[in-house]
């Protein structure tokens, strides 16, 4: 069974507007093989890194855009999980989040939280998350210095 998150980054002026709009941007990527090498895709630690986002302190930027923010796209079927998607300001403000926030900030304030179900030693889980931050990061760079929008579904 597959738990995961794919986003990418589409022409903002091409932002689908609602579940179906999602499905078809993802239509090609019926398995690993078919993902764009520009996608960001995160296997079951998603939601630890949205939670690891949650720990930052005030700042620019909203902790909530890079994993489950934006505007949510339900199944109608109610089959799928809901998609969510993102406007070109929105991938701004989240890559102005995850610029303001370094990862040794968040991990510091989150690592008990984050790390604590894990039964691999502490270096280790900092090792996954920051690799899975600068993902991340980078994805959300690249897409609002493309003036990008981006689109994201979930997997389970």
């Amino acid at each position: 069974m597959s738990f995961s998150m794919q986003a990418r980054a589409v022409p903002a002026t091409g932002l689908p507007q609602n579940f179906a709009g999602v499905a078809a941007v993802f239509a090609d990527t019926d398995d690993e093989l078919d993902r764009l090498e520009t996608d960001l895709n995160i296997s079951k630690d998603f939601s630890e890194v949205h939670k690891l986002c949650l720990t930052a302190p005030p700042g620019r930027g909203s902790c909530e855009l890079p994993i489950f923010g934006g505007a949510i796209h339900e199944d109608p079927a109610g089959i799928e999980a809901p998609s969510v998607t993102l406007e070109a300001g929105e991938v701004r403000e989240a890559a102005e989040f995850l610029r303001t926030h370094p990862f040794d900030e968040l991990w510091r304030a989150a690592a008990d939280g984050v790390a604590a179900h894990w039964s691999l030693p502490e270096p280790e889980v900092r090792a996954v998350f920051a690799h899975h931050y600068r993902r991340v990061l980078d994805f959300y760079e690249r897409a609002a210095d493309s003036g990008d929008a981006v689109v994201k579904r979930f997997l389970y």
